[in-house]
């Protein structure tokens, strides 16, 4: 009986249908932006969507953040486009829900049309638009600006930092420390370092120690990576960006950041620090002041001790 249960509850999906929702959950399902979404929801019915209907409707429902640059880049991400390597694009873009299409018109593939009639793959495809679309409304929608696809104080992963620059393509594989992306820079933090706080540790997991941390709710201090002094062209990327955007997390346990906001760098001073084969190098001191100051509930959960934290887990 109880095995008559589960074949009524779920019907086997096939490879293609499986490689399709592995591929939508890990670009579109956190929900930071919607367009995918969207175009998804029109696909259940239509086998041509016009670009020019759809920008009309996309810009009355989300009003001031509309970005017509992000709808073209989220037709890009729906042909299986959005991975790191070329290996990944040739096993993704096999999920055929978008077929050619120009200026005008968004087409459905037949194949994904005949895949929506499988019930069991419909109702996945339903519920992935559904959460996606009700987290980009509950974490996104009424707090974000005009001019910036980030929300303050919100999580987001290396890969929807990808997606909301517009990337083209996932580069979170190659976006640690610091990634220059156009006129933006985004500083990536990790605030307790394993080992960091023990004298004995000249390393934390084989990086030296860095001195990253805010003194107060304005001002934040970073250390360069090491080996990068004030005039490598590291750190003119980093000074040279017209946007500078700092990312925190608390511990390498986490996968998400923080979106601490904007901030204008104060000062770059040269310094020196010992590598891991005990060679001193030039790295960079920068003090950074935000443009807003950081909420003091978050700063404190920062800031806490990771013992602390475990200690009262238990």
């Amino acid at each position: 009986r109880s095995s008559d249960l589960k074949e009524c509850y779920r019907e086997k999906v096939t490879d293609q249908e499986k490689l399709t929702l592995e591929y939508l959950s890990k670009t579109v399902l956190s929900g930071v932006r919607p367009y995918e979404l969207e175009i998804l929801k029109r696909l259940f019915k239509s086998d041509r969507i016009s670009i020019a209907e759809l920008t009309d409707e996309l810009k009355n429902v989300y009003l001031h953040s509309f970005d017509e640059a992000s709808l073209e880049n989220a037709i890009q991400v729906l042909e299986g486009r959005f991975v790191s390597k070329e290996a990944e694009y040739q096993k993704y873009k096999k999920i055929d829900i978008i077929g050619d299409h120009d200026a005008k018109f968004i087409r459905r593939m037949e194949s994904y049309a005949k895949r929506l009639q499988h019930r069991e793959f419909y109702k996945q495809i339903d519920d992935l638009i559904s959460v996606g679309l009700r987290r980009y409304q509950d974490k996104f929608a009424e707090k974000q600006a005009a001019d910036s696809p980030f929300v303050l104080y919100e999580k987001y992963s290396r890969r929807d930092v990808s997606l909301l620059m517009n990337c083209g393509r996932d580069l979170s594989s190659i976006m640690y420390g610091m990634k220059r992306i156009g006129d933006d820079v985004f500083i990536f933090i990790t605030y307790h370092k394993v080992g960091a706080e023990s004298e004995e540790l000249q390393y934390a997991e084989g990086k030296p120690d860095y001195a990253d941390a805010f003194t107060d709710s304005m001002i934040f201090r970073w250390d360069s990576q090491i080996g990068k002094g004030p005039e490598s062209s590291y750190m003119q990327d980093v000074m040279r960006a017209k946007r500078k955007h700092l990312m925190v997390k608390k511990s390498d346990a986490e996968t998400s950041f923080y979106y601490m906001g904007t901030c204008d760098i104060l000062s770059a001073v040269g310094d020196k620090k010992m590598d891991n084969n005990g060679k001193m190098k030039d790295i960079t001191k920068v003090t950074m002041k935000m443009h807003q100051p950081v909420r003091e509930d978050l700063l404190k959960y920062l800031e806490s001790n990771l013992l602390d934290e475990e200690d009262k887990d238990v």
